[in-house]
């Protein structure tokens, strides 16, 4: 075991007195969340999206019309929109070319007038044709504001009535006539009045097997990161544990680990040094990072068994997974091509550029048995769901089954491969 040990602190003293690289593609995960950042804004850090900036044309000028642009700037969806004033359709044009707005709103003349006398009160609606997210998002609100609209006309249908008589008669209203207008809207006001209640509700989502959490719009910053980060740090665990491989590499080809071989140390302690170097190294650079994301991003760093439990599979995996390379590859080149053309694909598959949540459900399904898929959101589910670890033994098991299976591959081949 002494022996075992030596192997592994030789080679981690070699990494440190040389850590440029490592330390290089340890900034990766940081430096791509401090894009994101940058290029979304606090509003993302925040759980938010950013603001969509909606255009709106007020053909009519009226009281009512005046009135729509604050379905998106105040209310619940305050925050969430930006509403500008549009001279005409050309100064939209404009603004869509630019990607400065994603829809525009037109209010076209006659609007509140068709309102009082109950006839088609129509806005129109333009999507930017560049964007496809956020005009989405507008039409849906836009949506909900002619139901609601709609269902407010049909229960002040009297009041109104009784205002067009009056505008059509030329006279003033009486005392009584003006009551019964004002007690019409009030009787309206109060059966829209119960929607309001959807302002307080919570909504709970229940998922199969793992219980209740309430989801509410927004999130704080580490809860945010908590989606992207851990995929960014597993990207560079990759690509680290490629460059702690070719140092062993380039060991075995200048003779030192067949020098080793042929003395009183057996091969099994010569390749358990090499395992243990590695998941040593891969496991210090994770805590590294995990320290960096919860100082520097916030990430509540929940159920720290857990994290460790998950992030060891992985450490152990992506040994495994170069050790096996190196046992089967003649070179250095052979073994860095191979090694890269499996890590894309293996990124690609298991979400760690995008989560897998936002996956379809075949390729979530895809996602959740690849090693670092499992391992990521084994990693999201501890640190925002709020998941205990026995609800993602799952994606736990997966990335150890992966480990293991590697770590016997590279044993029986590098075993082989020291015979002949």
């Amino acid at each position: 075991m002494s022996n075992v040990v030596g192997i592994a602190a030789h080679h981690l003293r070699r990494v440190a007195r040389k850590p440029g690289l490592i330390l290089l593609l340890m900034a990766v995960p940081v430096t791509l969340a401090a894009i994101e950042y940058g290029a979304f804004g606090p509003t993302v850090a925040a759980g938010r999206l950013p603001p969509i900036t909606v255009l709106v044309i007020d053909e009519d000028q009226t009281l009512a019309s005046r009135a729509l642009p604050q379905v998106f700037a105040g209310g619940p969806l305050a925050g969430m929109f930006v509403v500008v004033s549009a001279t005409d359709r050309d100064a939209a044009r404009r603004a869509f070319r630019r990607n400065e707005a994603s829809a525009l709103v037109t209010v076209p003349k006659g609007f509140q007038q068709a309102l009082l006398d109950g006839r088609r009160a129509e806005v129109r609606f333009a999507p930017n044709p560049v964007q496809t997210f956020s005009p989405g998002i507008v039409q849906g609100v836009l949506d909900v504001a002619v139901l609601l609209v709609n269902s407010l006309h049909q229960y002040a249908a009297e009041p109104i009535r009784r205002i067009n008589d009056l505008i059509a008669s030329g006279r003033d209203a009486t005392s009584d006539e003006f009551a019964a207008i004002s007690r019409g809207f009030y009787q309206a006001g109060q059966r829209m009045g119960r929607l309001s209640a959807l302002q307080q509700a919570t909504v709970t989502v229940s998922r199969e097997g793992a219980g209740q959490r309430a989801q509410q719009l927004g999130a704080t910053p580490g809860e945010f990161f908590a989606y992207v980060f851990p995929g960014r740090a597993i990207f560079a665990l990759y690509f680290i544990s490629q460059v702690l491989g070719v140092r062993l590499l380039r060991d075995r080809e200048a003779g030192l680990q067949r020098r080793l071989a042929i003395t009183p140390t057996s091969r099994a302690t010569v390749m358990c040094g090499g395992v243990l170097y590695l998941f040593t190294g891969l496991m210090i650079l994770l805590v590294v990072l995990g320290l960096i994301g919860a100082l520097v991003f916030r990430l509540p760093l929940r159920h720290p068994g857990g994290l460790v439990l998950i992030g060891s599979g992985f450490a152990a995996f992506a040994a495994g997974l170069q050790l096996l390379l190196m046992a089967l590859a003649s070179s250095e080149r052979t073994v860095s091509f191979i090694g890269t053309v499996v890590v894309m694909l293996l990124s690609l598959a298991g979400g760690t550029f995008v989560p897998a949540e936002q996956f379809p459900a075949a390729l979530q399904a895809v996602a959740r048995v690849v090693p670092n898929g499992a391992a990521q959101q084994a990693f999201i589910d501890l640190l925002v769901h709020g998941r205990s670890l026995p609800q993602v033994a799952a994606g736990v098991g997966t990335t150890w089954a992966w480990a293991i299976g590697t770590l016997a591959g590279a044993v029986v081949f590098e075993s082989r491969r020291l015979r002949t």
